[in-house]
């Protein structure tokens, strides 16, 4: 069984910071699977993990409040 992950990370250019979506993938063993690419909308991301094997569905609302903070944490297994 794997665990996914939705996080945020930092993409930088000069004169600001922007907050992208990333997915992984972590199995019973820990290892990792990571996007190959950054997203800018929670949906563009986990349209890219079902392409990856994501079979759930992910209802982000719950977690409103921190998708406006860096490194947000949204975890589905």
């Amino acid at each position: 069984m794997l665990i996914w992950e939705f996080v945020t990370r930092p993409v930088r250019g000069v004169g600001y910071v922007a907050w992208n979506w990333e997915w992984r993938a972590i199995d019973e063993q820990g290892e990792k699977r990571s996007s190959t690419r950054t997203f800018s909308t929670f949906r563009d991301c986990v349209a890219d993990a079902r392409l990856n094997g994501f079979a759930g569905d992910p209802d982000p609302a719950g977690f409103g409040p921190f998708f406006g903070r860096p490194q947000a944490r949204f975890v589905w297994s």
